[in-house]
């Protein structure tokens, strides 16, 4: 249930402990926005996050797809 995030949430909750308010708040996956790691947003009341997202996304993205060393994938 990754397009659904309201489902992606409810199974995240249920089966894995998650607290639902931050299973909502996921903003990508990565790389490629196939893969198993998370960019959370656990930010409480931060101003124009919004106009940064697509950024942090994208830095989130690329260092999935490149990796800490030796550029291998994340």
């Amino acid at each position: 249930p990754r397009d659904d995030f309201k489902a992606r949430a409810r199974v995240l909750a249920d089966d894995f402990g998650w607290d639902v308010t931050d299973a909502r708040k996921i903003w990508t996956f990565g790389p490629d926005t196939t893969g198993a790691n998370l960019l959370v947003d656990q930010t409480k009341a931060v101003q124009y996050l919004n106009e940064i997202k697509d950024s942090v996304v994208s830095g989130f993205q690329w260092a999935t797809r490149e990796g800490p060393i030796g550029e291998e994938p994340m």
